[in-house]
């Protein structure tokens, strides 16, 4: 997003993708007190569609550890990532990026050894397309392209 008042527009994009694509509805929705989520609009929105929203206290970032120990586990990945293959900082982005992709699609135990796409989704993950961050590719241009 390029704004914070872009915040409600997206939430209610991604509410709309998760009952699509995956049949699930959101049931709790938890966030700090930022002007962008404790609008009115926001509000009645969540009791609309019985979505069960918690605030935590402002400037209490422990009372959401998990998203906080999350966040550290993406920036330190992405580091690595990015000196190990000895890429440019400005890859930065791609590479939490990457390393959401990957979190998103990596066994976990609370699922019962099962990725997070496959929990949402039921389908089995095809991670046939994996390949090393920052890797060398090569595509082959056919002469009638």
């Amino acid at each position: 997003m390029k704004k914070k008042n872009q915040t409600f527009s997206r939430f209610c994009e991604f509410k709309a993708l998760v009952e699509k694509e995956f049949g699930k509805k959101i049931r709790a929705l938890r966030s700090n007190n930022g002007g962008e989520y404790v609008s009115q609009q926001f509000k009645d929105f969540c009791v609309a569609e019985g979505i069960k929203w918690e605030l935590m206290e402002p400037h209490n970032p422990q009372q959401n550890g998990v998203a906080e120990r999350k966040n550290i586990m993406i920036l330190g990945a992405a580091r690595a990532m990015l000196h190990d293959q000895g890429l440019p900082f400005h890859l930065w982005m791609e590479a939490c990026n990457t390393t959401i992709y990957l979190q998103n699609r990596s066994l976990h135990r609370i699922l019962g050894m099962k990725t997070l796409v496959e929990a949402l989704s039921g389908k089995r993950l095809d991670a046939s397309h994996f390949r090393i961050f920052g890797s060398s590719f090569y595509f082959h241009v056919t002469k009638d392209a």
